[in-house]
């Protein structure tokens, strides 16, 4: 990354992203992705990606408080990693969740992980309209997945 100009590195580097993920999609090509899942890119990715037959398996991870996140990436900032501004973060931990419950439906296998702790810990998994996995009990951040995935059923 260029020091002069990191954000327009980034930047391009993610136009050149979101384009090799349309060209797996249409070549019908296995692919996987991060996301905070708090934009909607990720969510037209999914949509094109059912549309062309894809199983699509996520990975969920979230965490009691949105202040871990904060005090995580404070952590990361003085190890020498990226910043993220505040607001950027409580706005993310909201719309994520959001994006999440209304496009459940979308996801074939799901694995939530539950980040509180040092350790992640894997509370819930559903994989092909089934619970297949539960911890005894289910944090109060992730209980929505799950009533929302019941009511799918």
């Amino acid at each position: 990354m260029d020091p002069r100009s990191p954000e327009t590195k980034q930047l391009a580097a993610g136009k050149i992203a979101v384009r090799l993920i349309y060209e797996c999609i249409e070549e019908e090509k296995s692919f996987s992705i991060e996301t905070t899942l708090a934009e909607k890119n990720a969510i037209h990715q999914m949509i094109k990606a059912k549309e062309r037959g894809f199983e699509i398996t996520m990975f969920y991870v979230g965490s009691s408080h949105v202040t871990q996140n904060i005090e995580r990436v404070a952590l990361r900032v003085k190890n020498g990693g990226h910043h993220i501004p505040t607001k950027d973060i409580l706005k993310r931990d909201t719309t994520s969740k959001e994006n999440l419950l209304q496009h459940l439906s979308l996801i074939d296998n799901l694995v939530v992980i539950d980040n509180s702790k040092s350790d992640g810990e894997l509370i819930l998994e559903i994989s092909n309209n089934q619970i297949t996995l539960e911890t005894d009990e289910i944090p109060d951040w992730a209980d929505p997945i799950k009533q929302k995935f019941n009511t799918l059923m």
